[in-house]
């Protein structure tokens, strides 16, 4: 249903809205179907001073969730992460996934 409702918001000032719903979201699917579907417009049509704080309060909020649920989240949102920090914040992105499966084997 949420998804349905982002694709016909005409307004981008619902989004931080629509995306506190989504970091509610139990369902790890669920919610990746959702952010997946809201990243790219969240990257294309936020001015970055506003896109920035939702996206910190985002990964906070994710980042308290079990890690095979946290991968499909950040996935789900490297528009976001490329928006904000470009080339080199996706090249970290990798390498900090790589880190952490030596860590984890």
């Amino acid at each position: 249903m949420l998804i349905a409702l982002a694709e016909k918001l005409p307004d981008e000032k619902l989004f931080p809205e629509l995306l506190a719903a989504a970091r509610q979201i139990e369902s790890e699917s669920s919610r990746a179907d959702l952010l997946i579907d809201l990243a790219p417009r969240l990257s294309s049509q936020m001015p970055l001073n506003e896109l920035f704080p939702l996206w910190k309060d985002t990964l906070h909020l994710l980042s308290r969730k079990k890690r095979q649920d946290l991968q499909p989240d950040i996935a789900a949102l490297t528009a976001v992460i490329f928006k904000l920090g470009g080339k080199e914040a996706m090249l970290e992105l990798a390498s900090a996934i790589q880190d952490v499966g030596k860590w984890w084997k």
